[in-house]
């Protein structure tokens, strides 16, 4: 049983079953006159309806986080009436005055009050979900945008080296017709070469693509909700077991990773592959001699990871993208897709990324997380 939902389904449940046991109680003692039976009647049909209720949202496809909110706005609708009501009953008590059938009276208003609270719920959840719709729409556009260029591009490079091939075979078969075994041998030699190097070539584009594909793997569990929430990372300890892979194609890079003692953030994996997603940029836009530093420290109840390089530094137009969340156009867009990842993997997990420079000019991209709780 999902905690969450259950509770949220029995709040919404138990306003029913209070009306409807107020409205009973009438019914069994006798109300007089036709209005009081209309407003009995009136008790008992709300009563049924958030009786119902509770079960059907319980079974609906509203998520939990967006049913507790409905029956925030339920108790808050109940819980306000009441304390109005009793405030003026205790002043008209006071003042000498009488409220007939105070419980019945009371019942209708809390019940109307609660309903109209109920929908001011829903259309609050409605809102939520039409804006996480939206951002959703903006984040598949802009991977769109990446994996068509990814594709386009491979697709041009693949039909490239198929012609280079082509064109080595064709020539090998003139070689072979018209020169000695010595030059037969020279254009095997070349042609092996070329086979090699094309081989190479094709083998980096398919890592590429696979990349891509991870990426893009990491990016549906975020708009799914299906990525890790609970648990603790520890980034410095974490991109300390990953540093061979990063430097291996960076034989002259330096890679330093500093903590103040390993304070632990709250999220799961992807928390790391968006940190190494930054390392990487730093390490394919330095220079062969880059020198690239990781710094984890805790500031207050979050943790700081700054990677900082000696490059260039970001462009304006990715700055204005990632700080400010500009909408991308095809005329201003980012890079690559490993910003937009470590952007959006952070603010998952309720952090933020900003790029900039620091006081020396080198390029500085900060991630802040909250820290995890000791358990």
């Amino acid at each position: 049983m999902d905690l969450q939902r259950g509770t949220a389904a029995a709040v919404v449940s138990a306003t029913g079953l209070g009306l409807a046991a107020v409205g009973g109680s009438y019914v069994s003692t006798g109300v007089p006159g036709l209005p009081g039976w209309i407003v009995v009647g009136a008790v008992l049909a709300l009563g049924g309806a958030f009786a119902i209720a509770g079960p059907a949202l319980y079974r609906s496809s509203v998520t939990s986080e967006h049913l507790l909110r409905v029956a925030g706005w339920n108790a808050l609708g109940v819980v306000v009436t009441v304390a109005v009501l009793a405030l003026v009953g205790t002043f008209q008590t006071a003042d000498g005055g009488r409220v007939a059938a105070p419980l019945l009276s009371g019942a209708v208003i809390v019940g109307v009050s609660a309903f109209a609270h109920v929908l001011i719920g829903v259309n609050d959840v409605r809102r939520i979900r039409a804006r996480t719709v939206a951002d959703q729409r903006r984040k598949a556009a802009v991977v769109n945008r990446f994996v068509r260029h990814d594709l386009s591009h491979a697709a041009q490079l693949l039909i490239g080296y198929s012609d280079r091939i082509r064109g080595g075979s064709d020539g090998d078969a003139g070689d072979g017709m018209n020169d000695g075994a010595g030059a037969d041998d020279g254009g095997d030699d070349a042609t092996d070469a070329t086979d090699v190097d094309v081989a190479a070539q094709i083998v980096s584009i398919a890592r590429r693509l696979s990349e891509t594909q991870s990426r893009v793997t990491v990016i549906d569990e975020l708009l799914d909700g299906g990525a890790e929430t609970k648990g603790s990372v520890v980034v410095s300890e974490a991109v300390e077991r990953r540093r061979a892979s990063l430097t291996d194609g960076y034989p002259d890079a330096s890679l330093r990773i500093e903590s103040d003692g390993g304070p632990a953030a709250r999220g799961g994996d992807h928390v790391v592959t968006a940190v190494v997603e930054l390392v990487e940029n730093a390490l394919e836009h330095g220079d062969d001699r880059a020198e690239v530093r990781v710094r984890e420290r805790r500031v207050g109840d979050e943790v700081e990871i700054r990677v900082i390089d000696d490059g260039d530094g970001f462009p304006e137009d990715e700055r204005t993208l990632i700080n400010d969340d500009e909408v991308e156009t095809q005329l201003r867009h980012s890079s690559g897709m490993g910003l937009w990842l470590s952007k959006w993997v952070i603010e998952f997990y309720e952090g933020s990324l900003t790029i900039g420079t620091d006081e020396s000019g080198d390029s500085e991209a900060t991630v802040r997380l909250p820290a995890a709780t000791a358990s």
